[in-house]
């Protein structure tokens, strides 16, 4: 239920931000907070990763120490690639914003952290309840400038993030600490080092920034070379495609939240079954959305923004296999073995980064989206390929039977999933 408030929540929040800005200024908050989430995300490093990682497989450490130097670092990283970031653009209105950028960018990095940390308990009740303060907080605070300015532009909408960001952060300061997080209890197991601390957080955040990039060098090109009007709606087409991949991202946090650095039979087994029950589904809804998109993008955001409709449509078949290649992947992070993500993430890249520069440069949303398809069915076939050659366990299927219905429909009424 969560995941469905959060997505709805999203959505009617992007709807009234394109119909009060239009698509210049959507454009503007778009190219503003992908520079932001970039660099906040970039900076993880896979330190919340690795912490869950230790920790769940029950080896000693000074986990205090490391989540506050966790947090000194991403602050500091996070406005330093934010700054350099901004050589992306030479669009004046983003650059005249730059210092609320960077503040926004440090806050954005210190609530992913958070975001990330909260997986540590695989009930996920604090990290539900950041998804949902987060779009609620910005859609509150939206609705306050609607009431009360007359005009409402992208600077304004960026503070109310910025300070929904900041509040996030503090948050799951309390949070961490209230738990204490930090503590293990008593056990025989051999002792984390920094050394392995940080070198399972570089081979995860390896897969991150890779994933970082396929997810977005669409967005990074397009803000580079294309005008800003262009950049407002293939943003926009981008992000409500992703409303069809909330449930596979569920699933996915789930899986890795229960499961790190335990049973990797009992892993395994619900990777699959988690595969089967969402793949073939989503990409039926898929369809009919795409088929359904040139009369739903007018109704939902208006004439002004019917180029977005092609777009829109190819990308809700790329988010699908988009996600069902992040729930197979689970097998590999949860297991511990992050850098098999890595080696298929930077098979799939290496192709669509070649033809990037050729793309036409009439119609280039359209020829992007399409790349952003190749590369994520590419990226699929190599998760299924890697199954079979290098763990040696049979190719995932991908129909689902009565059984995973069965198990499927107790995930979603909250019983036990298997």
């Amino acid at each position: 239920m969560t995941t469905v408030a959060v997505t709805a929540i999203g959505f009617f929040t992007s709807v009234i931000t394109a119909r009060i800005l239009g698509p210049e200024g959507r454009g503007l908050l778009s190219g503003a907070l992908l520079i932001a989430t970039l660099a906040g995300n970039a900076s993880l490093f896979g330190l919340a990763n690795s912490f869950i990682y230790h920790r769940g497989a029950g080896r000693p450490f000074n986990y205090g120490q490391w989540m506050v130097f966790s947090l000194m670092f991403v602050a500091g990283l996070s406005v330093m690639l934010a700054w350099l970031g901004m050589n992306i653009t030479s669009e004046a209105q983003l650059h005249a914003q730059l210092p609320l950028i960077l503040l926004l960018t440090a806050a954005t990095a210190g609530q992913g952290y958070f975001y990330a940390l909260s997986q540590l308990h695989d009930g996920l009740h604090f990290f539900n309840l950041m998804r949902f303060l987060l779009v609620v907080g910005n859609l509150v605070l939206l609705l306050g400038l609607v009431a009360f300015m007359d005009t409402v532009n992208f600077r304004a909408i960026l503070i109310t993030q910025l300070i929904v960001a900041a509040a996030l952060t503090l948050l799951g300061l309390g949070w961490a600490k209230r738990n204490r997080v930090w503590q293990l209890a008593e056990t025989e197991n051999s002792p984390a080092t920094w050394k392995g601390m940080l070198g399972y957080g570089a081979s995860h955040h390896g897969t991150v920034l890779l994933s970082l990039f396929l997810v977005n060098f669409d967005k990074i090109a397009l803000l580079n070379i294309g005008t800003i009007v262009e950049y407002g709606f293939y943003a926009l087409a981008f992000t409500t495609s992703r409303l069809i991949g909330a449930v596979q991202e569920a699933v996915s946090t789930a899986l890795y939240s229960r499961f790190a650095g335990k049973d990797v039979n009992a892993l395994s087994h619900h990777v699959r079954v988690a595969f089967r029950v969402t793949f073939m589904p989503m990409l039926l809804l898929a369809a009919l959305g795409a088929a359904l998109s040139p009369w739903l993008i007018r109704w939902v955001y208006g004439e002004s923004f019917a180029s977005m409709t092609i777009p829109f449509a190819i990308l809700l078949f790329e988010c699908v296999i988009t996600g069902a290649s992040w729930t197979l992947a689970q097998r590999f992070n949860a297991g511990g073995r992050p850098g098999l993500v890595f080696v298929r993430q930077f098979i799939s890249v290496v192709p669509v980064f070649i033809a990037l520069p050729f793309l036409p440069r009439q119609d280039i949303h359209i020829y992007l989206s399409m790349l952003m398809l190749f590369g994520a069915v590419l990226r699929l076939t190599v998760t299924l390929g890697l199954y079979p050659f290098v763990l040696k366990e049979r190719m995932p299927e991908m129909l689902p039977t009565m059984a995973d219905c069965t198990a499927a429909l107790r995930l979603f009424t909250r019983r036990s999933y298997g």
